[in-house]
Parts: C-alpha cells; structure tokens; sequence
C-alpha cells in the first residue's frame, strides 16, 4: 500500500517527516548529550541563583574536582572559559517580568506596571501537622506543624485571621506557642524519627492556602527618565547600561507578601502597619491602565500608550521561582521549589546575559537569529496589532537571555560533527518546541503553578505578565530537558507503538484476563506501525498532479477552520528560526523568506479583504475536487471537523457536496480541544466528528424539508437510548448535540441540492443547518411551541420574539450565536426594526398595508401569516377577500401560524386580528380542500393530509 502525504505548510511538513523518520534512537540521545555540554556551562552563569535564607552553590573545575570559594566569578570567564567549570545548587526555573505601561499624559512618561490583580502565584501545599498539642506553658492548643509551608520562606508572611493559631517545628524540634509565646524544647527526644515518638492518630496531612502577592509600593511604578541617564531601558531597543539602571530602580522598591489562608479583601502590611488592598491593581477594566504617578492619575488604553511610546513596553523581572535540590532532599514543602524577590544578583546576571548578547549577535552568533521583520497578516496586524505594542521583528518577541540561548542551541545542532541529518532535524523538531515554551508571550498559569506556553490560544496576544523558562533544569514545563524527553518517548513509541484500552472491553474479549489486570486501562501494542513506502511533499492539495486519476483508496485530511486558524501565519513564528538551518538543506520547502500563504485554504481578510469568505470556499471545493478525481470508484474520503458556528459548516459542506461527495457516516471522537472553564484555551465540545464521505454515483432524489425533517427525527430517536446511557456516564448535553447532527447532515448529505421547501424553491445548506439545530434543541428540551411545519427562519423568529414586543440588540445577537442567523435576516424579510439598539415586532399593519398588491407572491409563512393579520386589523384598509382567493397557495403552517399568534404575539391588537383571520382562514381552506390537498403534497405532506 503507498503511502502520500501533502501539506502546503513547510513546518507541517517538517514535523510529519520528522514523525515518518526512521533514526537512530542511540544517536538522538548522543546528540541532545552533545547539545548540553556545548552550551548548559555556557548560560549556567546566568540561571544559577540564590535559595532561602542565603543558600548558595557550588562551582567546581571540572578538571580538578576542585570547589571553588565564594570569591569566584563565574560571570567574569569568557564563553569558553566556562565550559571547565560545573555547578551544583539552587537554580532558577521561571523568571516574572512585568510590562510597564508609560503614561501617555503630557509631561508624565510614568511607568505603570500592568498588574490585572497583585496576587501573582496560588498554591495549596501539605505539611505534618499534629492538630490539638497543648502548651506546657499556658495549656492552650494549636497545630503543630513539622516544616513551613511557604512558597516564598524569605518574604513576610501574613497569617489571615481565619487561621487557626498553629506553630512550626524547628530543625532541632522546637517550636513556640502562639498563645503565650513558650518556647518547648526537648519534647521530641529526636528530629530523625520524629513521627513514631508522637501519638500515631496524632500526626495528618494538613492542607494550607498560600497566595503570593506584589507588594503596592511597587505597583506605584518609577520615572521613565533620569536627569543624569536620560531615558531609562527596558525596552528592546534600549542599550544594556540603559536596561541595567531601569531594572536596578525598579528592584528598588521590589517586595512580595505572603498570605497563608483564604485571601482576605484587605491585609496589614507587615512592614509599615498599614492596610493593603488584595484584589486592587493597575488595570481597572480591560485593556486599560491607570498610571500610579502621584501627580497623574491619567486611565489610557494600554496599547495606545505602548504605540506612542515607539517601542515594546519597558518590562523588569520582579519574582523568580527558583529549585534547591537540597530542599527538595530535606523533604520541605513545596518540592525544592520557592519563590523569591529578583534580587541585585539576579539582576546582574540578567545584565550580563543582556551584554553578552549585544556582543556575541553579530558575532559569532549571527545568522543563528531570525532577523526579519514581521510581514503583514491578518493574525499579526489586523487581530492582534503587534506593530502597535512594538513588535515589528520576530526577534523581538524574546528577551536577550532567551535570544542567546536559542542561539547557542542552534548552533550546536549545526556545528554537531558525525550526526546524520536525519538525527540533527529530529533534535531540531526539540528546538521548535521549546521556541513556544520560552519567549515574551509565555504567562503564568496561576491554577497550575506552572507556565502556560504561547499559543495557549492559536493567536499573537501580547501578555502584560510574561513567564521566561529556564533551559536545563529538572523542573518546569517546556524547558529543554523536558522537550529531549517528550522526543525520546515519541521515537520509542513510534519504534512500538501502542494504545491504551480499557480494562472492562480486555476482559470481555478475553475471559482470562479478567481479574489479572488492574486499572483503567492497559497497553496495548497494535502491531500496525508505520508503512514503508510513503511519499511526502510540500505544496496545496487543491492540485495533486502527481497522483494519477482514481488510484487512491482513501483520502484522510482535516481541513482548515474557515478563518479561526491562520496556519501559515502563526507558524512563521517558527518558520523563521527553521529556515536558518534548514534552508539550505531544503530549499524547495525552506528557501522563501515566509510560509507560502497565497493558496492557503483559509478566510483571511488580509490577504483577501475583499471576499475572503467566499475564496476560502473556492479554495477548499477545489481541494475536495482533486480528491474527488484521485479516488477510485470505490474509495473513502474521510475528514474531520469541528466548529462552534454554523457558517464554517456551510462553506465546507457546499464545497463538499459541490464537489461531488456525500455523507455515508459519522463518528464521534474525543476533541484535541481543552474543557472547562479556565482563563484560557478552548472552551468547545469535547467531541468532534470523523465524516467518511463517498464520491456520489447516482444523482440525489428530491425530498420535501418536512418529510426529510420527519426521517431524520426518527432516527435520532432510535439513537436517543443509547445516549442516555452514555449521558448517565457522564457525557456532556453538547457533545450528545453533535452526535446527533452528525446524523443528521448524512440525510441532508444523500439529497443535497434537492431538497426543497415546496417544489420549486429550494431549501439552502445554510437552512438546513438551522433546521437541524432547531430540531435537535427542541428535542432536547421535551416541548415544542412553535409549529412543528414552520420553516426553521420563521421558527426561530418566534422562539425568540414569543410574548415580547421588544429584544435588546446584545439579547438578540446572543439568541442567533451559532446558528448562522443574524437580525439582518429578520429585518430583510420584513418581520422587525431596529430603533435605538431595541429590536420590535414589525405592526401587522403595516406589514400587510406594505404588500397586499404582492399576496400571490408570498410564500414564506410568517409573510402569510402577518399579512392575513394584518389585514383583518381595523385600521388595515386592506381587504382579506383580495388575498384569500382562488390563486391564494396557502402554506401549510399557514393555520396552525394563525393560532399561535393568536396565544403568544404581544400585541393585544395582532391577537384580537388573528383570531379573525384564523376563522376567516379555516372557512376559506375548507371552501378550498382540493386546493390545500395540493399544497400540502408539493410541500411533501399529503400523508399528513389523509
């Protein structure tokens, strides 16, 4: 069986050649080891730190073994020096940098720190505690708790008054009474061994709350300018010596307050006594900042200010959260790990990462760097304007720091001797990785204590407090050490491949395994690894010229999202790294300057301002269509496909039924998109659906939309068991909904473009999609107001409108959310107006003074129905025999219309008309039966008749 792959992306490209390389696994590993020792002793110097109560580390010559004292310098040796030296000691994971919001005020120059809320880090964290020791002393009792529990032990700590009076035990086994302030000693013989010299039902884990605040007086900001310096750094235009005074007096004023228990609204600052607002920042509402000079005061929009400042925001480091190995051994809270201010050290060795980079950019380091300029999209200029927070180049999206490391590392993979390229490109899929975990859009995941990568959400989003990773430590999410693991296991996988599957379907397939095996699930290899024999190539799949007519079995692609995801454009954030190494090595794919964007299948209105909608659906038919001619007879098309709006939907349907295909099934699978109700990431289904298509054969028959409405309601019913055992284990009303509609599209898919409302107007993919909503929501709700027969415009229209003669314009555009409606729908037929954000019923009235010379020709059947309304208003001037004649074609949720406004319209007036028209209708239909009769067939519902 051939294999062949296809993908306009050049870094999509990379990464599935990098998962089809056959490579030496030994050899992957030999060169991530190569990569460590060429540059962790070169950055070391920079990320070691300092650990509580003044723990420092130790460097020793690796020659010599030799400790070297605290006198030694390791930021004074060269590069190259460096690399004789190991370290071994408390070291930094993340480091917080706060942007900084430079007043725009006249005269001011201020600069804010951008802080939403000053708490900056939760964690709940367990300790031994021994509730109820009672003192010697005074007799009361309190917790007595084995270590600490802190994230930041140098910091002042501030206990809640919720709090239960506790104390906290000593290396040596001592503690003090907070009641009375006696000192125990001696109580506890010996620290080793201290849990089995106490009451066994004495000791429990005991969970504590902690919240990491910055302190106000460093949200109060500083000057942008000195009078001796000039204008301060911090930028990424700014000079290092400019950088270094900023940082050195914003570190000035820098403190952290810890509170232990459920944060209060207001604490006392241990320091000075006084009251200290927890939830107050610098941001009062979104996108704007309040500018914390005494003499200002001045709300702007933060980008505003950024824009007029001329560069990227000024930031300075305030927090580290750093690892101590020896904690960690010592078995104190919090796994090694604490937080800390960003001390004058630490600011010196962000200072020489920043001198070192100036000097060794155009050196030695040169071309290791990206150094073009963002070019304009969609993704970059028109939904996030990078150029106005300052972000004209790639390279200014990292810090100096992160810019020096990810060019060390690149250059150790180019520079590496004796590796396959095969080898150097797998480790270079490592490289791009870590690129999304360690630059400036990275942000502090605060409900995981961890950081969040960029593109968390698939956007540019400047963050106004950013995360910077470190390289080489054991600890942090998306370091180096953490991406040569995840790459190590993909290869060993990819060598043995396995799934898990649950341990209830392994017993049932085989009855000896039942009780043997423990757990969810087990793995399971499916001896199904990948085929030899592929073919990989770079280029758009609306022309596959190098595969012949019909040889394909089956086609598997997931097509792009209309215009929620920019491919090309977000990828050029790694492209441009890429290329440096592998543009030379794959100039087809790599030697432009940019991702090819010209044929990208996508709404972007940047590149197609004028249509952008309607390209992408020309783009993806003619994708469909070449798939379509590469199948054989016989041959599945599957893809899947998932949107929270029906637009998207429509334009990749059409295209596919355009093209020649139809819906044989559909199948649910679990999303790759994130749940819940977090800060960020998807908060959609978690189902998508897996659609297996088949090139049609014969043409479609034609179906009525209420019969065709009537079959697929039928099935769903015969689905609805089924799900309701699956909803009673858990599964989500939303994910049933898509289910069900995957159902539902493979009857609309067998009779596309021949389904028709009444014979000769035929029912649009768009109608039909809000058809099916409709149907499945108000089977999911058990009731049905509207008449069942009622086109899905008009019942739509009603559901909303039922009982009220005004919607707010914000109310109205919530109801339509996903349904592909919009109130220009409404107001184009006629049925509302807009006066001053408040939508209304249009009058009957008026509506039927409007068109009673045009009665013949309507057809809709609210038109019809508001009409005979209308005219049987008293102040109509319309006759209701001019419209109630032989040429009169009813339809026929015409009378069943009438009733329910008779019942549900707002309007005492239309209600007292419609029970006249509704009597005037009935006389006149039974006057007419063979006439109804007909109607009712062309609209497919004689059987209804009868």
């Amino acid at each position: 069986m051939q294999m062949f792959g296809n993908d306009l992306n050049p870094v999509a490209w990379f990464v599935v050649k990098n998962e089809l390389a056959e490579v030496d696994l030994a050899e992957v590993e030999k060169l991530f080891d190569h990569i460590e020792r060429e540059v962790k002793p070169q950055i070391m110097p920079f990320y070691a730190c300092e650990g509580p109560g003044g723990e420092r580390g130790t460097w020793t010559r690796a020659d010599t073994g030799e400790a070297m004292g605290e006198a030694f310098d390791p930021l004074a040796l060269t590069p190259e020096e460096r690399k004789a030296y190991s370290y071994a000691g408390p070291e930094v994971i993340y480091t917080f940098w706060a942007k900084h919001g430079p007043c725009s005020a006249p005269g001011c120059g201020h600069r804010t720190p951008l802080f939403s809320s000053p708490v900056i880090a939760v964690k709940t964290l367990s300790v031994k505690a021994w509730a109820g020791f009672q003192c010697r002393g005074c007799g009361e009792s309190f917790d007595l708790e084995r270590h600490a529990a802190r994230m930041a032990p140098d910091c002042p700590l501030v206990a809640a008054d919720t709090e239960a009076p506790y104390a906290v035990m000593d290396s040596e086994g001592r503690f003090i009474c907070p009641h009375c302030g006696f000192e125990h000693r001696d109580e506890i013989a010996s620290v080793k061994g201290w849990s089995n010299q106490l009451p066994k039902d004495g000791w429990k884990n005991k969970k504590i709350d902690l919240s990491l605040l910055i302190h106000p007086d460093w949200l109060r900001g500083e000057a942008g300018s000195d009078e001796t310096l000039g204008d301060l750094g911090g930028s990424t235009l700014s000079p290092p010596e400019a950088t270094q005074a900023w940082i050195e007096r914003r570190q000035a004023t820098l403190r952290l307050v810890e509170v232990r228990g459920v944060l209060p609204a207001q604490i006392v600052d241990p320091d000075t006594g006084a009251m200290v607002d927890t939830p107050k920042g610098t941001i009062p509402q979104n996108a704007k900042f309040t500018c914390m000079a005494e003499t200002c005061g001045l709300q702007q929009p933060i980008v505003n200010a950024i824009q007029r400042y001329g560069d990227t925001a000024p930031i300075a480091a305030f927090a580290i959260q750093g690892y101590s190995p020896k904690r960690d051994d010592a078995g104190i809270t919090y796994g090694g790990r604490y937080f800390k201010i960003a001390t004058v050290s630490d600011i010196d060795r962000m200072d020489a990462a920043n001198r070192e980079w100036a000097e060794r950019s155009g050196t030695d380091l040169a071309g290791y760097w990206p150094e073009v300029a963002i070019p304009f999209g969609h993704m970059t200029h028109q939904r996030q304007p990078l150029p106005q927070h300052g972000y004209s180049h790639y390279w200014k999206m990292f810090n100096p720091r992160q810019l020096l490391v990810h060019a060390l590392i690149l250059r150790a993979i180019d520079q590496a001797f004796g590796y396959s390229e095969t080898t150097k490109e797998v480790v270079l899929g490592a490289f791009q990785q870590y690129l999304r975990n360690q630059n400036m859009f990275c942000f502090w995941d605060i409900s995981r204590d961890c950081l969040a990568p960029m593109m968390s959400n698939a956007n540019f989003h400047p963050k106004s407090l950013v995360v910077e990773n470190c390289v080489f430590s054991v600890l942090g999410r998306g370091n180096w050490a953490s991406n040569r693991t995840n790459t190590l296991n993909g290869l060993t996988w990819a060598n043995a491949p396995w799934e898990p599957v649950s341990t209830e379907r392994l017993s049932n397939e085989n009855k000896d395994l039942a009780g043997t095996i423990t757990g969810k699930s087990e793995k399971v290899s499916p001896r199904d690894g990948v085929l030899a024999g592929y073919t990989l190539s770079c280029g758009t799949s609306s022309d596959l010229a190098a595969v012949a007519f019909e040889t394909a079995d089956i086609v598997i692609t997931d097509p792009p999202f209309s215009g929620l995801l920019h491919y090309s454009e977000l990828s050029d954030f790694f492209y441009v790294w890429l290329r440096l190494y592998l543009k030379g090595k794959h100039p087809e794919q790599f030697g432009p300057e940019f991702t090819p964007k010209t044929m990208e299948a996508v709404s972007n209105k940047a590149r197609q301002p004028e249509d952008p909608d309607g390209f992408y659906k020309r783009i993806l038919t003619q994708c469909w269509r070449e798939a379509h001619r590469i199948l054989k007879a016989g041959g599945m098309l599957a893809f899947t496909f998932h949107h929270k709006d029906d637009e998207p939907w429509v334009d990749v349907l059409e295209s596919l039924f355009d093209a020649g295909f139809y819906l044989e099934a559909t199948y649910p699978i679990r999303s790759d998109e994130t749940k819940g109700k977090g800060e960020f990431g998807s908060k959609t289904i978690e189902y998508d659906i897996i659609h297996v298509c088949r090139k049609r054969i014969q043409e479609p028959s034609p179906i009525s939309w209420p019969r065709l409405r009537r079959q697929i309601l039928a099935d769903v019913r015969q689905l609805q068991h089924l799900l309701e055992h699956h909803q009673r284990e858990g599964l989500p009303r939303a994910d049933i909904q898509v289910i069900k509609r995957g159902k539902a599209l493979e009857y609309l898919s067998r009779h596309y473009g021949q389904v028709y409302i009444e014979q000769g107007r035929d029912f649009s993919v768009k109608e039909a999609l809000v058809g099916i909503n409709q149907l499945l929501d108000e089977e999911a709700e058990g009731q049905t107001l509207v008449p069942v027969n009622c086109e899905p415009l008009t019942r739509q229209f009603l559901r909303i409108f039922a009982r009220q003669a005004e919607v707010k314009r914000d109310e109205l555009q919530k109801y339509l959310r996903g349904t592909g409606m919009a109130p220009s729908d409404f107001i184009e037929r006629g049925w509302c107006l807009e006066r001053k954000k408040l939508y209304y019923w249009t009058p009957a009235v008026e509506f039927a003074q409007a068109r009673a010379d045009k009665a013949a020709t309507l057809h809709r059947d609210l038109d019809q129905a508001l009409l005979l309304v209308g005219a049987f208003h008293p102040e109509s001037g319309v006759s209701a025999k001019r419209i109630l004649t032989d040429d009169f074609r009813p339809h026929p949720a015409l009378g069943d219309l009438l009733d329910w406004m008779l019942r549900h319209h707002p309007d005492p007036a239309a209600k007292s008309a419609a029970i006249s028209a509704r009597t005037r209708y009935l006389s006149w239909a039974a006057e007419h039966r063979t006439l109804v009769q007909r109607q009712l067939s062309l609209f497919g519902l004689e059987e209804d008749a009868a």
